[in-house]
């Protein structure tokens, strides 16, 4: 089975939206281990721990257009669902809390699906866009929220982007919108 199909295997039967994935990144997906796709070299944990390797990659302007999606985590409530999404003028790293003993799951799987459209309408907006790239980092399981453009010359400095860019909860995508065009 294709990386893709697996994917979409594993989100439909846990009842879960899709991931946006690009058209032309699905021929390049692969199975990474269970419940991790890429289209790159990635560790799904290494997403859950929001890493700032990832977003320091975009703002060096290190890594080519990829997509990855995994769940993990650790303990009994502590999992998530990470998206990345680097196409293009826009950057989109996202967490949302799903799959712990204490989670409402169906509330969190609603709001995947919309944070997920509106990254769905960030990359269609991406199309058309110019000024540069676009990083949107959203965090609602550590409480970051983040939006800006990554600055010329790239400097992959995580702290410095973060605090000019700060945002409150999903107002990251409202910026991103705004940047992108969109809204």
């Amino acid at each position: 089975m294709h990386a893709y199909a697996e994917l979409v295997a594993a989100f439909t039967d846990s009842r879960l939206p899709l991931p946006p994935v690009p058209e032309p990144l699905r021929p390049r997906l692969r199975t990474v281990r269970d419940w991790c796709w890429s289209t790159r070299e990635i560790d799904g944990f290494a997403m859950y721990m929001f890493e700032p390797g990832f977003p320091a990659d975009v703002l060096a302007a290190r890594v080519p257009d990829y997509v990855a999606v995994s769940h993990a985590g650790h303990g009994v409530n502590s999992y998530a669902i990470n998206y990345h999404l680097v196409c293009g003028p826009l950057a989109v790293l996202l967490q949302v809390g799903w799959g712990g003993i204490y989670t409402d799951n169906a509330a969190a799987a609603r709001r995947l699906d919309g944070l997920f459209r509106r990254c769905e309408d960030l990359h269609a907006a991406g199309a058309t866009a110019t000024g540069g790239r676009v990083l949107c980092v959203f965090s609602q399981l550590r409480g970051v929220s983040a939006c800006g453009r990554v600055p010329q010359p790239p400097d992959g400095d995580v702290h410095a982007f973060v605090t000019a860019n700060r945002t409150a909860g999903e107002e990251a995508f409202d910026v991103a919108e705004r940047l992108l065009g969109a809204g």
